[in-house]
């Protein structure tokens, strides 16, 4: 007897006393499954002397599991001859499948044989002609190529040689406009007045170039070349900078730029003519070398031997250079600006 059949204060019951977890509120049906399900899993039947109500049901799924196995074995019997029945037809395939292929392989051996006797009379004609068979070493030595029936590279990797002509005068133009557009720039400019600046003071003088390892090398010592740098940063970088920046006369109209350049320039100029005209004492310069000599000098007259230095060094190597590229970027500035 199915458990649906029963009612529900029967199924609750039953539940209770199986220890089976169901909600008063549940429907019938949802008991019935869960009491179902219990029994299911459970590896042998329940007692019948303790649970004379499970009779009917377990009788009606020992009747439910014969059904079953008969079912399966008809099934297993129809599956059966269908195999069987397939494995014949593919038994008579695979049988007409080898003659098809033996009568083929006959075929063709005949037309092959036939073939090569038609090749060696048509050998032997060639010969008495006076024309060599193909394959000889002699006919080796000549090309058949039809150049007629080449078409043109197409695809990514084709070489194509008319367009690389016509990309070489634009690409030159190209990177013509992209110098032309890095140079006309006044930090351009400065840049490259400030390179020449330094090849004159310091490179030119003091520092050698090679294409070998190292590619420079200091003619002079560290302490010429490090007074020569320090003196030239200063002078010619640090205070126009520093005076440019707070002394800005475009800061409202151009908020992205930082340093005025006509101020740099005009303060580079100035300091220029200060330099020129600023003469060393060699009063102090020998009372230097005394001292030296005997030991007995200081690190502010030592600071002070290093500045005649590279100022002697600035006239004489410089001159008025950095006056006139001062007034060069002056005179950019104004036409620009």
């Amino acid at each position: 007897m199915s458990l649906k059949k029963w009612k529900k204060t029967q199924l609750l019951d039953l539940a209770n006393k199986l220890d089976v977890h169901v909600s008063q509120s549940s429907t019938k049906a949802k008991i019935a499954d869960v009491i179902d399900e219990y029994l299911k899993e459970l590896e042998k039947p329940l007692d019948l002397v303790e649970y004379p109500e499970l009779a009917a049901y377990y009788e009606e799924s020992a009747a439910n599991t014969d059904e079953d196995e008969i079912s399966d074995l008809n099934e297993d019997t129809e599956g059966l001859k269908e195999r069987l029945k397939a494995k014949v037809q593919d038994t008579a395939e695979a049988v007409a499948d080898v003659v098809s292929n033996a009568v083929t392989s006959i075929t063709s051996n005949e037309t092959k044989v036939e073939s090569d006797i038609d090749d060696e009379n048509e050998d032997e004609d060639s010969l008495i002609n006076g024309e060599l068979p193909e394959g000889t070493p002699l006919q080796n030595w000549f090309s058949k190529l039809d150049f007629q029936r080449i078409t043109p590279a197409e695809g990514s990797f084709a070489f194509k040689f008319n367009e690389f002509l016509q990309d070489v005068p634009n690409k030159t133009l190209k990177a013509n406009e992209s110098v032309q557009d890095a140079l006309s720039t006044i930090p351009a400019v400065d840049a490259i007045f400030l390179a020449i600046e330094a090849y004159v003071y310091v490179a030119r003088n003091h520092l050698e170039f090679s294409t070998e390892r190292p590619f420079i090398a200091i003619t002079s010592g560290w302490q010429e070349v490090g007074a020569l740098t320090s003196f030239w940063a200063v002078w010619s970088v640090l205070i126009p900078t520093f005076v440019s920046y707070y002394v800005n006369f475009i800061r409202y109209d151009l908020p992205e730029v930082s340093i005025d350049p006509m101020v740099f320039h005009i303060t580079k100029a100035l300091l220029a003519l200060l330099l020129t005209q600023w003469k060393p004492s060699f009063a102090d310069e020998a009372a230097y070398a005394v001292k030296d000599v005997s030991g007995s000098v200081s690190e502010y007259e030592t600071a002070a031997h290093w500045f005649r230095y590279a100022l002697t060094e600035w006239k004489l190597q410089l001159g008025l250079l950095p006056f006139i590229l001062a007034f060069a970027g002056s005179a950019l500035c104004l036409y620009v600006l």
